[in-house]
């Protein structure tokens, strides 16, 4: 019984007046048919249920009543538009950029939902299996990029803030070396002098020897302070060489991404005729790096890169996917022997400066254009660092000489 005793008194009691109206004698039996004729009448159930997994098929086929003793409403796909103005309203209070960039982007959601749910028709008929879209689904996509979206800006701009701050530590530490050098240099050309001093008198007044030897304990003195004051000038010296290495990380993931890379995965690049958008970009970032490095790629007078098209990529670039992994190895050492073009940079520039250019969005075109993705951003901070902290490096070459 699904009421109590006491539920089912209240129950009839409460309808007593109800069925007395209708003119049937109002005793227990009546009373409680009349309650289940109103419930029949009234009561009106929606049982929703998602197509994804096993659990409408086992509830089917436990309670056939779901079948057979209801009204099924079976809910079609969103038309385009639909997804389209979902995805426009829930992205409106996000900032994307120009106007230009937030229409890309809220278009890109639609057609990717729309994409994948012809992706499942093409599985279904090759592996007899079935993955179901729902418009859920479409809501977890637009909140994983909003989340995704903030999580990357969050650590850019710690990046730069951490960036910024190792760039003040090296300029204070910068000038404070060009002080104590200038100082050093002062207090060696007086111990200089009074050195000569000192031994000058030793000649000409041997009988004052008491004198001279004040003198030599003078410059004795004077020549503790220039070692006491070498020995700062050495551990500033390890300071800034520290300051100076923290610039590896980022050329250890340069060349870590280039470890990752899988000849085969760029062979697969080389055979594609149109390439995903901005995966040609990430091949072009490369071409500009390699200008006047590479033989294979074809530069202009001005040692600017002629072609950096898809079909110039191809064959300039993957003709000797060997010879090109090799060569973009090889940047850190022109970096370091000063021996690159630094228009290069310069170039490169106009690509990574893109909001799209970066390893989480190229993963999603191609795994071997991510590494090279990743190769490109952390080249190109390790040659900032390099050149930043370069004036730096040949004040320390002075004071070592000294």
């Amino acid at each position: 019984m699904l009421f109590a005793p006491d539920e089912v008194d209240e129950i009839i009691n409460t309808v007593t007046n109800r069925v007395k109206a209708t003119g049937v004698v109002p005793d227990r039996k009546n009373c409680w048919e009349y309650y289940m004729r109103q419930i029949r009448k009234n009561l009106h159930v929606c049982l929703c249920f998602s197509p994804v997994g096993d659990n409408f098929r086992t509830r089917a086929l436990r309670f056939p009543a779901l079948v057979n003793c209801t009204v099924i409403d079976m809910f079609q796909p969103w038309p385009q538009d639909a997804l389209y103005s979902v995805g426009k309203r829930f992205l409106s209070t996000l900032d994307l950029g120009s106007e230009e960039e937030r229409d890309v982007i809220e278009r890109f959601l639609p057609f990717s939902f729309g994409a994948v749910n012809e992706a499942t028709v093409e599985y279904r008929l090759q592996e007899n299996r079935r993955v179901f879209t729902t418009p859920k689904s479409y809501l977890e996509l637009i909140k994983l990029y909003s989340g995704l979206l903030e999580e990357k800006r969050s650590d850019v701009t710690a990046a730069i803030d951490r960036l910024d701050n190792g760039l003040t530590k090296l300029q204070h530490t910068s000038q404070s070396v060009a002080k104590l050098e200038e100082d050093l240099r002062i207090m060696l050309e007086d111990a200089a002098t009074k050195k000569e001093k000192a031994e000058g008198i030793a000649e000409v007044v041997a009988k004052e020897k008491a004198s001279v030897e004040v003198e030599s304990a003078n410059a004795q003195a004077e020549s503790e302070q220039v070692a006491k004051i070498q020995k700062e000038v050495s551990q500033k010296q390890r300071d800034t060489e520290a300051d100076l290495a923290k610039a590896e990380p980022a050329v250890e993931a340069a060349m870590s991404a280039l470890d990752t890379l899988d000849q085969k995965d760029l062979s697969t690049c080389k055979g594609m005729l149109k390439p995903p958008p901005k995966l040609d970009e990430v091949f072009a970032a490369t071409m500009c790096l390699l200008a006047g490095i590479m033989p294979s790629v074809v530069t202009k007078k001005n040692g600017q890169v002629k072609d950096t098209s898809w079909d110039a990529a191809k064959k300039q670039l993957m003709g000797n996917i060997k010879e090109y992994m090799t060569h973009l190895k090889d940047i850190k050492a022109h970096v370091d022997d000063n021996t690159i073009n630094h228009a290069n940079f310069k170039e490169v520039r106009k690509y990574i400066e893109k909001e799209y250019f970066n390893v989480e969005t190229i993963k999603t075109k191609n795994q071997a254009a991510a590494g090279l993705c990743s190769f490109v951003l952390n080249i190109v901070q390790y040659y900032d660092i390099v050149v930043t902290v370069e004036p730096k490096r040949k004040a320390l070459r002075e004071a070592n000489d000294q």
